[in-house]
């Protein structure tokens, strides 16, 4: 029998799902396959962030997490802590959130687009110990951000930032060797386990989306039904990081499946037609606006003739809402309740109409009770198995999300 909580929350899932976290999940990948290529940036990560493009196997990829971990150990995070990360779609922005969780601390994904006022009051909400980030993203002066975050937060310890050229008073994570580090302490996660943060802007500023490893777990699974990854069939990522669905389909998910993903960002044209070229038969995953205006003209005959399949993530208030129609790749779509929750729908519809049900179950049906709905809206707010637990400006606890 699993733990409940409430008649819909558990903190554990049904066998045989009941075990599973990022850490068992990135150990077993490590485990069985080692030298299996998992994550790799954008080939052309060097022009807008200075640092050369990495690719990770899984062992490489539980092995730099690890040490990652320690490394923020040594700074001086502990368990329970809450780390806000502010990094592009790159390695290092999943190394940081599973390093956090192989050392018990709480990984926040920051939105890097926004103003340092608002990342200041995304640090407060959640009392950030430490910010994570590197020094620029493009044209954006991301390290010169982050600084501004931790000089304004008082909540802020310290901050620390991957890659070069960073500037003064943020610890450079580059460059460590084994004897600069502590191993870090035996820890299992558990699927009760606060594990992941995500934000979403309302009137009085950013409204935090607290959830579990379960919570993680089973909206990897439930993206299942609409991206079918596997060995085969990898992933092309085109979604920054900020969205607990995107999280969701590229490290639980493609380490359960044992699919390749490739990360581009911030968008290039060239980049897209390299990585496409290189894997024709992977799975595309972008924001809806950019699937609905993608125009194949412009790019090489037949680039996405072999692609494997389109998902699009679309943010909606109701399960009734008119959204973009689809352009010519029309697709799948995962829909964002402003990170109050995730449902799914396998085909685009052409008039941008949408119906979802009230109630949406799990896909997959041995992953929930029968009597455990993994979303349900009412005018009320939305509950279920998958809704986090919300921490509002002002807040002394944490919510549940209706």
């Amino acid at each position: 029998m699993s733990e409940r909580v409430s008649d819909t929350t558990l903190l554990e899932l049904p066998a045989p799902w009941s075990h599973i976290t990022l850490q068992s999940l990135a150990e077993k990948a490590a485990l069985e396959a080692p030298a299996r290529p998992f994550l790799a940036d954008c080939p052309r990560r060097e022009q807008w962030n200075g640092v050369e493009p990495r690719v990770l196997n899984c062992d490489t990829f539980l092995r730099s997490a690890y040490f990652l971990g320690a490394q923020l150990r040594s700074l001086g995070v502990n368990p329970g802590d809450r780390v806000l990360i502010l990094l592009p779609n790159c390695v290092e922005h999943f190394l940081a959130v599973l390093a956090c969780r192989l050392m018990g601390a709480v990984p926040a994904i920051g939105p890097i687009d926004e103003t340092p006022d608002y990342l200041r009051a995304c640090a407060e909400r959640i009392q950030a110990a430490v910010v994570l980030t590197c020094a620029r993203v493009g044209d954006m002066a991301l390290g010169e951000k982050a600084r501004l975050v931790a000089a304004r937060a008082l909540c802020v310890r310290g901050i620390a930032g991957f890659g070069f050229d960073l500037v003064e008073g943020i610890v450079s994570l580059e460059g460590w060797s084994e004897e600069d580090v502590d191993p870090l302490p035996d820890l299992t996660c558990h699927q009760g386990d606060d594990a992941l943060i995500t934000f979403s802007r309302v009137a009085d500023g950013p409204l935090a989306a607290l959830r579990t490893e379960g919570q993680v777990i089973a909206e990897a699974l439930a993206l299942f039904s609409v991206l079918r990854l596997d060995g085969r069939r990898g992933l092309v990522s085109l979604m920054q990081p900020g969205a607990s669905a995107t999280f969701a389909a590229s490290l639980p998910l493609a380490l359960h499946t044992g699919a390749r993903v490739r990360l581009l960002g911030p968008y290039d044209r060239e980049a897209l037609v390299d990585v496409m070229t290189e894997v024709p038969n992977s799975f595309v995953f972008a924001p809806d606006h950019f699937l609905s205006t993608l125009d194949p003209a412009v790019f090489p005959p037949g680039l996405f003739a072999n692609a494997a399949g389109f998902l699009a993530l679309t943010r909606i208030d109701a399960p009734k809402a008119s959204i973009l129609k689809p352009g010519p790749f029309k697709g799948a779509l995962a829909f964002d309740f402003s990170e109050g929750g995730m449902m799914t729908r396998l085909a685009w519809p052409i008039d941008g109409r949408i119906d979802l049900p009230h109630r949406y179950d799990h896909p997959m049906e041995s992953v929930l009770p029968e009597e455990v709905p993994m979303l349900e809206w009412s005018e009320a707010g939305l509950s279920g198995y998958g809704a986090p637990r919300l921490i509002r400006k002002g807040s002394k606890r944490t919510e549940a999300a209706a």
